[in-house]
């Protein structure tokens, strides 16, 4: 954002109104975009929203100038980028057998974190080379992923249906329109996971630096390594639990599985934030981040195993509750952010 402020001339006013844009684009189509990828396949809602994404990237490098212009695109990649995570779990739970849904959760949620942290270098490149260049670049990969997304298998669906292990098939079937299984026990139980994981992932993400820079005078070299090193610990993580975790499991052991997680998860975060030392804090987000990679095997497959005809609408309802809690919890923590 520095890098686009100076090139474009947008004022600190400008700022947070591009931000809020995407945030609101965002929220409004993750239902609607979960229902459509449930009745007409994740791989067309993919394909369009990434292909979209793309085309917009292209028009801010070459037409658009003005903050108003940006805005009115930011939001329009909200909106785009909104039925994505629900289009994800319904390609899952179409194409994968439940044995390998959790794995397949944890490379989903692992590839997100390494988006993240490819985000964090992505600044330094425009510096070199100019936020033109990585629009672009970017661009150009979404356009082939969007081209790629509708080679997506559509014959998975019908037989991965059938497959659901008898310890998960205690849903009933809820019919042509998902509105019995947004509300099922198991999936309002889900939902509170996902609020609760994004509530403390955003206001950690949003305040560490502030933290380990205020409290513990770390260099912006320090906090950068502390980040990056936490990020790719949890993307690991993630990846090793996902792959080692139980293939199959009740509801009941997801969900202990998560609890204990964040049992973990809260106890580090705690110690962090009181910690003496950037050093001993540093650890303690580390572990943090350790614990983080069993709510793949935990909260996360049941988006796919609650209704399985039905889980991107499943999904796209539960991420909408989670990405409000995603606002609240940075904007919380920083009322209070004077006492660590």
């Amino acid at each position: 954002m520095p890098i686009l402020t100076t090139s474009l001339n947008f004022t600190d006013d400008d700022k947070p109104t591009l931000l809020s844009a995407y945030s609101l684009g965002y929220i409004l189509t993750q239902i609607g975009g979960g229902f459509l990828a449930d009745r007409y396949g994740a791989e067309v809602v993919i394909s369009a929203t990434v292909g979209i994404s793309s085309l917009v990237l292209l028009t801010l490098t070459t037409w658009l100038t003005s903050a108003a212009t940006w805005t009115k695109a930011f939001l329009v990649l909200g909106i785009v980028a909104g039925p994505l995570f629900p289009a994800g779990s319904a390609a899952i739970s179409a194409n994968v057998p439940p044995q390998r849904r959790a794995a397949s959760a944890a490379i989903v949620d692992a590839a997100a974190s390494a988006g993240t942290t490819m985000a964090s270098i992505a600044p330094m490149i425009a510096d070199q080379f100019g936020w033109k260049l990585v629009y672009n670049v970017t661009a150009i990969g979404l356009g082939i992923v969007s081209v790629g997304a509708l080679s997506i298998p559509k014959e998975g669906r019908k037989q991965t249906m059938t497959q659901l292990p008898q310890s998960n098939s205690n849903a009933k079937p809820v019919g042509k329109y998902p509105v019995a299984a947004l509300f099922a026990p198991a999936a309002l139980a889900t939902y509170i996971c996902h609020s609760a994981d994004n509530f403390t992932k955003y206001s950690v993400n949003a305040w560490t630096a502030t933290m380990l820079s205020e409290k513990h005078g770390a260099s912006l070299t320090t906090v950068g390594a502390i980040l990056a090193t936490q990020e790719a610990i949890g993307v690991i993580s993630r990846l090793l639990i996902g792959m080692l975790g139980p293939a199959t499991a009740s509801f009941s052991q997801r969900g202990w599985t998560s609890v204990v997680a964040f049992a973990i998860q809260g106890l580090a975060l705690l110690a962090a934030f009181r910690a003496p030392s950037a050093l001993y804090a540093s650890i303690m987000f580390n572990i943090s981040a350790v614990a983080v990679g069993a709510h793949s095997v935990g909260f996360r497959p049941i988006y796919f195993e609650a209704s399985p005809e039905h889980a991107g609408s499943v999904s796209g309802f539960g991420n909408t509750i989670a990405s409000l809690a995603s606002f609240v919890g940075p904007v919380l923590i920083g009322s209070i952010h004077r006492g660590w």
